[in-house]
């Protein structure tokens, strides 16, 4: 395997770091990721599948369902798996599964049985190519500047979101519902794969920082973020395992929940389709601008404090959406409310890779960031069926949106329990019991 030429002590603010190549990859990577390829390819492949084989619309979306539970079941043992091996080969290995997998969707499943059994297998066999591999690679990469680097990369998904319904389009009019899923693979190996195979390098480790490593002798910059670390165990055992992992799941349950229902929502509210578009739309650029706004802060402030800022304002926007459909449509407050929503989304898919990196260290990381991504995938397989549920009971989304403030009120205030991050030396003395 090619080694990338680090000069020692080289900065991450110089241009020549090698850490912004593997970012750049990250961010490519993560707009092909498994989350928008699967959302955008099952959507669009939707309408065709029920004139050809008579499936009804909630048969198709049931995949996505059966994908999440599969993804749920993968992503604490690829977190293992991703220690043990390294990040090029789970990485590269569920990219060739992810276009694998695409195809199959347009080429195999042509029984209901048949589609359920791609999904589960795109839902189990693609999980290295989630955010937790992307992450780990930079968490070696970055210290200073980490919270930005994770929020460019994360940033690749709202791109994704973005231009993937234009690529599915494209292949759909031209070649038909099967030539675009081969299509769309191919996009997967000459894009995501092929850029990732030349710059997805692991941070290469000096001789004498393993040596102090071994001898026990001090400890420095470098040797803090690559080599300490707790276990899963021992990170489970603590509280702010715990507290990150209750307030990741409430907002992934309101937030991912919330994406599907914009367009019953706006029928409900009466809105035309081309005003939907544009609330769907407000959100996702609020999303990404508070990836990228959230990122830069976490290498300023306290991290805990800076996301308690944006869930309670996520909180709000919910109340605000809320107050809208109760008391009438109200478009200019309806605007503010989903951009607020959108930008507490953004703020989560910052925090877990950086909060699971500062206070558990790089050493597991796989597989605790996999533990935390598999509560994360259960919250987002349980937000849209909650939202349905609610409103199907209650005949509207007011008292479902009015929870989902509550709910982003307790996501944040549980952020308010977090103690400091440790330093490298207390995590490096927990770390050597093993």
């Amino acid at each position: 395997m090619m080694t990338p030429n680090v000069t020692p002590g080289q900065s991450e603010r110089s241009s020549g770091y090698y850490g912004w190549k593997v970012l750049f990859g990250a961010a490519i990577g993560l707009a092909f990721s498994p989350g928008p390829v699967s959302l955008v390819l099952v959507g669009a492949l939707a309408p065709s599948l029920g004139e050809k084989f008579g499936w009804g619309m909630g048969q198709v979306m049931f995949s996505l369902t059966l994908l999440n539970l599969g993804s749920v079941i993968a992503a604490p043992l690829a977190g293992r798996l991703l220690d043990k091996i390294g990040a090029r080969a789970l990485l590269f290995s569920s990219l060739i599964m992810l276009a694998i997998s695409v195809v199959g969707w347009g080429v195999w499943a042509d029984t209901l049985t048949k589609f359920y059994a791609v999904a589960i297998l795109y839902g189990v066999a693609t999980i290295g190519a989630q955010s937790l591999t992307y992450n780990k690679l930079l968490t070696t990469w970055f210290d200073e500047n980490r919270g930005i680097a994770l929020g460019v990369a994360s940033s690749g998904l709202g791109l994704g979101y973005t231009f993937l319904p234009l690529l599915v389009g494209f292949g759909i009019e031209h070649y038909g519902a099967v030539g675009a899923s081969i299509f769309l693979a191919l996009m997967i190996i000459v894009f995501p794969l092929a850029i990732n195979v030349l710059v997805a390098h692991p941070r290469p480790v000096a001789i004498d920082e393993v040596k102090v490593l071994d001898e026990g002798e001090g400890r420095s910059d470098d040797l803090s973020s690559l080599h300490i670390g707790l276990t899963l165990r021992e990170a489970a055992s603590t509280p702010a395992f715990w507290c990150l992992a209750a307030s990741i799941f409430l907002v992934s349950v309101i937030a991912t929940g919330i994406v599907p229902q914009f367009r019953a929502l706006g029928r409900d509210l009466q809105y035309s389709p081309e005003a939907i578009a544009t609330v769907a739309s407000v959100f996702g650029f609020a999303t990404l601008g508070g990836r990228l706004l959230v990122g830069w802060l976490f290498d300023r402030f306290f991290a805990p404090r800076v996301t308690f800022i944006f869930f309670v304002l996520a909180a709000i926007g919910y109340a605000l959406a809320a107050f809208c459909v109760i008391n009438g449509s109200n478009w200019p407050v309806l605007t503010v409310a989903v951009i607020l929503m959108g930008l507490g989304f953004g703020a989560e898919s910052d925090l877990v890779g950086y909060l699971a990196s500062r206070y558990f260290g790089i050493r597991h990381f796989g597989a605790i960031y996999g533990c935390l991504l598999s509560i994360f995938i259960l919250g987002a397989a349980a937000g849209p069926f909650m939202y349905g549920v609610m409103r199907d009971q209650t005949g509207g989304y007011g008292p479902v949106l009015l929870g989902c403030a509550v709910a982003g009120l307790a996501a944040a205030f549980i952020l308010l329990l977090l103690p400091r991050f440790p330093e490298p030396a207390d995590l490096l003395r927990k770390s050597s019991r093993q």
